[in-house]
């Protein structure tokens, strides 16, 4: 498996994804392709030995108004029939990578609140859970945000994480 930036022409698989894993509160190839056009050089795709794409991270890199830089992971989902294999953990250590080279002290991302496989993953990369985002997927579907310091560089706690990146969510 290979893990590298994100390409336009990776577009179409990627969306597949999007819809296998996240069905009607999925992106729409619209709303993807516009955090694509506004920071694409920090996204990423993983990549089987055939040259499939299996899974992506949509990342993102802000520059802080206060001084902070901040970055996050607007999206990162994982073919389900792939799922269990590494591919996840591996996207998460590539995306927390990219914002650590580019300056980033802090990433956040949003998750679905019963959704413990993907918090459970991303706990194993130092995300602590910062608030309760009411209805944030939808009615009676609360999201939870997220936030890892990064200053220390990317830190994976040694504990398993095998089975969280079937949760295709981020």
């Amino acid at each position: 498996m290979t893990i590298r930036r994100l390409k336009l022409t990776d577009l179409p698989r990627v969306m597949r994804i999007e819809r296998d894993s996240f069905a009607e509160v999925g992106y729409s190839t619209t709303t993807f392709l516009g955090h694509l056009l506004r920071d694409r050089r920090h996204s990423l795709v993983a990549e089987d030995a055939q040259g499939d794409v299996v899974g992506y991270a949509l990342v993102r890199m802000n520059l802080g108004w206060l001084g902070m830089r901040k970055g996050g992971i607007t999206s990162i989902a994982v073919d389900p029939r792939r799922r269990r294999s590494g591919i996840g953990r591996a996207l998460m250590v590539g995306a927390l990578e990219q914002l650590a080279e580019h300056g980033a002290e802090e990433a956040d991302l949003e998750v679905e609140a019963n959704n413990r496989a993907a918090q459970s993953l991303y706990e194993a990369f130092g995300f602590r859970q910062s608030r309760l985002l009411p209805h944030y997927y939808g009615p009676d579907r609360d999201g939870i945000k997220m936030i890892a310091d990064l200053k220390c560089g990317v830190r994976v706690r040694v504990r398993s994480a095998a089975g969280a990146d079937r949760a295709g969510d981020g």
